[in-house]
């Protein structure tokens, strides 16, 4: 993809965008009118969540802290202490800029020092020398995606705050100014080999717009000679144009709707800012895959903060409510605006990062005065992605929800699933992709897929002969089919190649239809009498293997305690998974001697925690002894 590069051709960074002395995104605190006339509640928020830092005792980073990544696997020990001094500089910019009385001044001192003082503005796992040694190494300067966001911060305050500042003492934008051209822009500028430019590395991922975005406002912010500031705006267009050469026409996101945030999220973010810098001369958001991109996030959306969380996602997004309701009215689509008003969000003015905290803040009024319910649109398939999902009626949460994916187990934060689903009953959790636990040095090595939420066995796909799907682009869908009418959705794929030689499969056919039911426009069935006339999910597997016997496990992950009410053995077998008291569904599966397990699976994981609870999860296991050929298919449906 060459959208920046074809541009460059015909167009000169320098000549369209303003200098660094002329730049002026947002009033900076002495500019009172503005910050003096935001709404009352979005002021208070800001200065009391300011108000907590007071005093501040910044916490120590120990080098043994740092240290304990490469020690014990252990990133907690030293981002633990990192992260809340980010968040307290954060917060403490923007209540001295809502209030004005110079109250939180010499605390954001205190802060800007003690980032300027650290070694390395990164975090452990991501030490750009850590295959050697247990700390950074201070002559050879690496941006990753915190030391970025660390650059981003400090310019922004001192963009905002210099005046101020220099009240107190020259040395403070100083020192800012020093650290800057050290550890981000010289870096960047005679640098070549840091992987998320896609020089030496094609397939990049979210650190490309993620890092991008904050080296842009360093350099917009805070490069005065303009002659550099454009070559290095001109050098970041290019890694941008490999980050969308990773992209598909549907503009899906394999790395999952948690990483969109930073991903498409983050490239809205670039492309905003230069939007911003031109007076709106460099202007991308009619380019088709800057569109498709965007309306990612709203066609993965299940209902209330739940979206498709395949990869390294949480079932749970709280989404970056002005950020996509900006990019929606950039774009022009409804849907996306629609999403950004309708959701619910639990964070109120998030203080980080900056770029998106300042526009949050004065478009406050204007998103909150909108009343809406996102899109649920009915249909989804993005083939490029391989990712399909479909509800019972467009614009409604009540009935069933299917997503499934086809893809490949190369994926960004990959985890091994291909042909995997999720399902919702009347927007609530049925069979859930269980997403993934805290971060740890394991989670991104080779020791990935030992890890247990990684692993094909607990997500909803099938165990082969005792073998789980294997890790690499080689295990894969094939024969991938997505047809939609009216009526019904099906989805089909076979899964054979996911698996390893051994699992002796010759092919394995999955196919999910969702029957929106007889009346697809009157209450949703509810007056139907007849079980086959109502909606339901099937999930349809017909197989080939090597040898005459053959077992195979299907798995199904579920939010609470299944209830086996007739196992298979002598008939046809039934689950109950009652969800709360008003919403259960049934998993009913039509062959003889079949053998069901549950087993319950911890969460006491706080980021497993945080989507699903401390009671845990459950897996079923539905295990049968199956001939060379054959078909097992589950229905799902609710009453």
């Amino acid at each position: 993809m060459t959208v920046f590069s074809e541009w460059l051709k015909c167009n000169r960074i320098i000549d369209l965008v303003k200098d660094t002395n002329n730049y002026h995104p947002y009033p900076k605190a002495n500019e009172r009118e503005k910050w003096d006339n935001i709404p009352e509640k979005v002021a208070k928020a800001c200065i009391q969540e300011a108000e907590k830092y007071i005093g501040f005792q910044w916490p120590s980073l120990f080098a043994t802290d740092f240290m304990a990544f490469m020690r014990r696997g252990d990133r907690r020990a030293y981002e633990n202490n990192h992260f809340p001094r980010r968040r307290a500089l954060a917060a403490l910019v923007l209540g001295e800029c809502v209030e004005g009385k110079g109250r939180f001044i010499d605390d954001i001192i205190n802060g800007i020092w003690c980032i300027c003082e650290e070694s390395f503005w990164g975090v452990s796992a991501h030490n750009g020398i850590r295959v050697t040694e247990p700390l950074p190494d201070v002559e050879n300067r690496y941006i990753d995606l915190f030391a970025a966001e660390t650059g981003g911060l400090l310019a922004w305050t001192k963009y905002l705050l210099a005046d101020e500042l220099d009240k107190v003492t020259h040395l403070i934008t100083r020192r800012i100014d020093i650290e800057l051209e050290e550890r981000i822009k010289n870096p960047f500028i005679n640098r070549e080999d840091f992987w998320w430019m896609g020089v030496i590395r094609k397939n990049v991922n979210n650190w490309t717009p993620w890092i991008i975005a904050n080296v842009m406002s360093v350099f917009l912010l805070n490069e005065y000679d303009q002659i550099r500031r454009a070559k290095a705006l001109e050098k970041m267009m290019g890694c941008l144009d490999c980050f969308l050469d990773v992209y598909h026409d549907d503009g899906g996101c394999d790395e999952g709707t948690s990483y969109w945030n930073v991903a498409g999220g983050a490239l809205f973010d670039c492309l905003d800012q230069l939007y911003l810098a031109s007076d709106g001369k460099i202007d991308f958001f009619s380019n088709e895959l800057v569109r498709q991109i965007g309306r990612y996030i709203y066609r993965c959306h299940i209902a209330d903060k739940y979206f498709i969380n395949f990869a390294d996602g949480g079932a749970k997004v709280d989404i970056a409510k002005d950020m996509i309701y900006r990019y929606g009215k950039k774009i022009q689509d409804p849907n996306m605006i629609a999403l950004a008003i309708g959701v619910p969000s639990d964070s109120g003015i998030a203080t980080q990062p900056l770029r998106r905290a300042l526009p949050a803040v004065f478009n406050y009024a204007e998103l909150a005065s909108q009343k809406m319910e996102p899109p649920y649109v009915r249909d989804v398939w993005m083939d490029g992605i391989q990712v399909m999902a479909a509800r019972e009626k467009e614009g409604s949460t009540k009935g069933l929800y299917l997503a499934a994916k086809g893809g490949h187990n190369a994926e960004s934060h990959n985890h091994n699933d291909v042909g995997s689903c999720i399902i919702f009953v009347d927007g609530l959790p049925g069979i859930i992709d269980v997403g993934v636990e805290t971060y740890t040095k394991k989670t991104f090595s080779a020791q990935r897929y030992e890890i247990w939420t990684m692993q094909s066995q607990y997500h909803n796909v099938p165990t082969i002969n005792g073998k789980m799907q294997q890790p690499g682009r080689e295990y894969c869908a094939s024969n991938v089919l997505y047809s939609m009418a009216e009526e019904s959705v099906t989805f089909s794929l076979d899964i054979q190649n996911a698996y390893p030689e051994d699992a002796g499969v010759k092919c394995y056919n999955r196919t999910y239809r969702l029957y929106r039911g007889k009346n697809v426009d009157e209450k949703f069935n509810e007056d139907i009498q007849n079980i086959n006339e109502k909606a339901y999910i099937e999930i349809a597997d017909t197989y080939s293997f090597e040898g005459e016997s053959n077992t195979l496990s299907l798995n199904f992950m579920v939010w609470k305690k299944p209830e086996v009410i007739k196992d298979g053995i002598a008939g046809d077998g039934l689950i109950k998974v009652k969800i709360d008291e008003n919403t259960s569904f049934y998993m009913e599966f039509d062959k003889n001697n079949t053998k069901v397990d549950i087993e319950h699976c911890d969460t006491g994981d706080e980021r497993l925690r945080q989507a699903w609870g401390d009671e845990g999860i459950y897996r079923i296991i539905i295990t049968k002894t199956v001939p060379k050929e054959g078909s097992f298919s589950v229905r799902i449906y609710k009453k």
